[in-house]
Order: C-alpha cells, then sequence, then structure tokens
C-alpha cells in the first residue's frame, strides 16, 4: 500500500501572509495618521471602516494559504480557496497531470472534466514533485493490474 499524501502551498502561503501583513499595517497606518494631514474631517468611526477595510483586505489575501489535498488508496480530498473539502475516487480519475504551462496539477475525470489541485504549486518546485509522484503511485496502485 502506498503511503497518503499531503499537500500544501508553501512558497503562495508565505508570500500571502507577509503581503497579508503590510497590507493590514498600512490600512492602521493610514487610519491613525489621516486626522492629522488633511483638512478634512476624519472622525473616529472614520478611522474604524479604514482599519476594518484593511483587515478584510488582509483575510482575502490570507484565502492563499487555505488549499489543501489529502490522498489515500480511496481517493483525493481537495480544498481550493474557499469552500471545503472535495472528495474524487480513484476509479473516476482517468489521469493525474502537472502541464508544463499551468501553475497548479489536475485531475482529468470522464468527458474532459478537469479538478484543480490548488495545493500543488509549480512554484513549491520539489515538494511539487514529491506530491506528484505519490499521486502517480497512487493512482497506479488504484488500477487493476
Amino acid at each position: 500500500m502506498t503511503a497518503p499524501v499531503l499537500a500544501r502551498p508553501v512558497k503562495a502561503a508565505r508570500i500571502a501572509t507577509v503581503v497579508s501583513a503590510i497590507v493590514l499595517v498600512a490600512f492602521v497606518i493610514c487610519a491613525v495618521v489621516l486626522p492629522h494631514t488633511t483638512s478634512v474631517q476624519v472622525d473616529v468611526a472614520d478611522q474604524v471602516g479604514i482599519g476594518g477595510t484593511g483587515l478584510i483586505v488582509a483575510v482575502g489575501i490570507l484565502a492563499l494559504t487555505r488549499p489543501r489535498l489529502r490522498a489515500d488508496g480511496t481517493g483525493i480530498d481537495t480544498r481550493g480557496f474557499f469552500g471545503g473539502y472535495r472528495h474524487v475516487d480513484w476509479d473516476l480519475v482517468t489521469a493525474v497531470e502537472f502541464p508544463s504551462k499551468a501553475r497548479f496539477a489536475r485531475l482529468v475525470l470522464p468527458g474532459d472534466e478537469l479538478v484543480v489541485l490548488y495545493a500543488v504549486q509549480r512554484g513549491d518546485t520539489e515538494r511539487s514533485v514529491a506530491v506528484m509522484q505519490g499521486l502517480r503511485g497512487l493512482f497506479t496502485a488504484s488500477r487493476p493490474a
């Protein structure tokens, strides 16, 4: 039996975390400094609104850290940027591929339907190669001899 495969984006998650923190700090600084730099009256409610907007934007950027993938002998559970996990049984999968010009790996289902695996990204290089080898091993093991 092939070992389970787990994946998540690493490089994109690090970048998203840093950018999210920078955006939040920038909005908070703007909220604090704005009343002292303009002749327009800026109330506390406006400052809270600016800070809240920064928080919403920062949380939106952090959505880039959510993709996950779990695969074992029964199938693949994959989660994208929004929503929950989607389970795909191995008997439905016709191919596991990572096209040379694509940013993400994908599963090919009957009728040329694609399931994009956002957790397996080109930017993660060696990690993505290891995950693809594991997925292809599971896919091959699920096929009758």
